[in-house]
C-alpha cells in the first residue's frame, strides 16, 4: 500500500521568472526526508492541424541540450490563466495563426518526481493565417508536417520531446489524425 508523506516544513529555496523550488521536509516510512518540487504554472499545447492535414511545428532552440527541437507549439500559462486560454494564446503569437475550433484531447503530468507542472493538450482546427507576436527573446521557426511524417520521426527518435510525442501519439489513436 502506498505511503501518504507529511509535511512537516516548507519553504522556497528559489524563485525565478518561470518556477520556484520549494524545499520540504517530509515523513516517510523510513524516517525524515527531504523533497524539492519545482513549482510551475503549467501551460498550454498545441496539436494545430491545417484544411490540408498538416500539422504546425515549431523549431527552437532549448537551453538544457544545447540543441534546436522539433516541438509542437505550446507556452506556459499566465496567472490563473485558463489552459484553453493558454493554448489560443500561445499559438496566436507563436504561429500567427487562430484556431476556429479547439478541442481538449489530454492532460497530464510530464514529470510527477519532482514537479507540480500539469500540461494541457489541445487540437486546433479551421486555422486562420495571421501575424506572429513572438517574444523579443523567441527565435521560433514554423514548420508543418503530415502526421505520418511526425509518427515515424518519434519512432526513429528524431522527436524526444515529451509533449510532441504524447500529443501526436494520442491523436493518432483518437483517431483525431
Amino acid at each position: 500500500m502506498a505511503f501518504e508523506e507529511k509535511t512537516k516544513s516548507s519553504k522556497i529555496i528559489y524563485e525565478g521568472p518561470v518556477f520556484k523550488i520549494r524545499q520540504h521536509v517530509v515523513e516517510t516510512v523510513a524516517g525524515e526526508s527531504i523533497r524539492d518540487v519545482v513549482e510551475h504554472v503549467g501551460g498550454g499545447i498545441i496539436l494545430a492541424v491545417k484544411d490540408d492535414g498538416k500539422i504546425l511545428m515549431e523549431r527552437q532552440f532549448r537551453k538544457p541540450f544545447e540543441k534546436v527541437l522539433l516541438e509542437l507549439p505550446a507556452g506556459k500559462a499566465d496567472p490563473n490563466e485558463d489552459p484553453e486560454l493558454t493554448a489560443v494564446r500561445e499559438l496566436a503569437e507563436e504561429t500567427g495563426y487562430k484556431a476556429g475550433s479547439i478541442k481538449h484531447l489530454v492532460s497530464y503530468y510530464p514529470t510527477c518526481g519532482y514537479s507540480s507542472e500539469f500540461l494541457h493538450i489541445y487540437i486546433c482546427r479551421d486555422l486562420v493565417p495571421g501575424e506572429r507576436n513572438l517574444d523579443p527573446t523567441e527565435c521560433i521557426d514554423v514548420e508543418e508536417y503530415d502526421a505520418d511524417e511526425l509518427i515515424d520521426m518519434i519512432m526513429r527518435g528524431e522527436i524526444r520531446d515529451s509533449k510532441t510525442i504524447i500529443g501526436v501519439l494520442f491523436a493518432r489513436q483518437a483517431g483525431e489524425i
